[in-house]
């Protein structure tokens, strides 16, 4: 079986935004590598990344390395730094192969933090930045594609960084499960819509800090890394459909990521008691309040442009093929991250209350054609 890694990652590193990549309007201000303690820390507009502890607390993998050594966190992990910052590709392919992985998708690391500054212009040009480098150094790549990045606070500059991406060879689009304060719903993020399904590429919500008014409820990383980095996938689920947008953009390929497949029974059901009352209970009452979505819920997964990634130990994993169809689940390593599980494709694979089928289109068949990727791309 050549599986395919739906979920990879990439620790940026000094030469994410190096004068060849990054705009040289702020190259006096680039983010920057600090060392503290061991450990190392991004410098963005004078404020530290990841902030470990305080109110709005994030835990980033990023930066790996200071001045050419591994931070503490980063000397733990079987991965090399040259594998994770992708400095030496045949370190990433060897680790690839101790796990039997014929191609992986790489999403970033530090963009999975919001906000990473106020000023729009400033992430414009980070995320411009993150892109022309994976372009540059994956070019052409068979065995490692990647994902561009957008400023979702700057909609004209996001719609032209899909174009941008997709001219580049990214392989999909990630945002988070909000746009910071804002529901992924909201109208002025049409434009950005407009332009992923124009392209062609999938779109693919991924866990991350993203709403800066649950952020800032914690204080403590651990229910931190529960709720505000997971619930903005629920949330941006919620509101795709909800809000119409799957309506908008009947065709478009969605992918919710890294937040196992547990959820997906209770979100799919409170969507469905909820559209069923307010439908017809409660907007014969009050007329504004009908649903905007057009369909019921489930008419929208059974379409089939909904993926969801689980967790290869998801104890639930049979029910939610039972529910959604074996056809719309993948699997993500989220190789080089911390919590992750070495030989996790394996672990699918073995894996006795799941059909050999299933398996094939979990780790194959369903992440190629998510991605579009093509027969030729497909021979490792």
């Amino acid at each position: 079986m050549r599986v395919i890694d739906a979920d990879g990652h990439v620790e940026e590193n000094p030469t994410t935004f190096s004068d060849k990549y990054f705009d040289p309007a702020f190259r006096s201000q680039r983010p920057e590598v600090v060392g503290m303690d061991g450990l190392a820390y991004w410098m963005i507009d004078e404020q530290l990344y990841p902030r470990r502890v305080g109110r709005g607390c994030n835990n980033l993998g990023t930066p790996v390395s200071y001045q050419g050594k591994p931070t503490k966190h980063a000397a733990r992990k079987v991965d090399s730094v040259e594998s994770m910052e992708l400095s030496d590709l045949s370190a990433r392919i060897k680790i690839m192969d101790e796990e039997n992985l014929s191609i992986q998708v790489l999403y970033p690391t530090l963009f999975l933090a919001y906000p990473l500054s106020c000023n729009p212009t400033y992430v414009t040009a980070m995320c411009n930045s993150y892109n022309r480098w994976l372009a540059d150094i994956l070019s052409g790549h068979e065995r490692l594609k990647w994902v561009g990045v957008v400023n979702l606070d700057d909609i004209p500059a996001a719609a032209k960084q899909v174009h941008e991406c997709k001219r580049l060879g990214a392989v999909g689009i990630m945002i988070l499960g909000t746009a910071g304060d804002k529901l992924l719903d909201d109208p002025s993020l049409l434009p950005f819509y407009e332009a992923v399904a124009g392209a062609n590429l999938p779109l693919a919500v991924h866990v991350g800090w993203a709403c800066p008014a649950i952020n800032n409820l914690y204080s403590h990383i651990y229910p931190s890394g529960v709720i505000a980095f997971l619930m903005p996938v629920l949330m941006g689920f919620v509101s795709l459909m909800s809000g119409g947008i799957l309506d908008r953009f009947p065709d478009m390929r969605v992918v919710f990521l890294e937040a196992g497949s547990l959820w997906v029974h209770f979100i799919l059901e409170r969507l469905h008691h909820r559209f069923q009352h307010s439908g017809k209970n409660l907007s014969q009452v009050v007329t504004r309040t009908t649903p905007i979505q057009a369909l019921p819920t489930m008419d929208y997964v059974r379409k089939g442009n909904l993926y969801f990634s689980a967790e290869v130990e998801d104890a639930l994993l049979p029910q939610v093929l039972d529910l959604v169809g074996d056809g719309q689940i993948m699997f993500g390593s989220d190789m080089p991250h911390g919590d992750r599980e070495r030989f996790a494709a394996e672990m699918l694979q073995d894996r006795e209350d799941l059909s050999e089928s299933a398996k094939q289109k979990i780790l194959e068949t369903n992440p190629a054609r998510f991605y579009g990727l093509s027969g030729s791309q497909m021979r490792y």
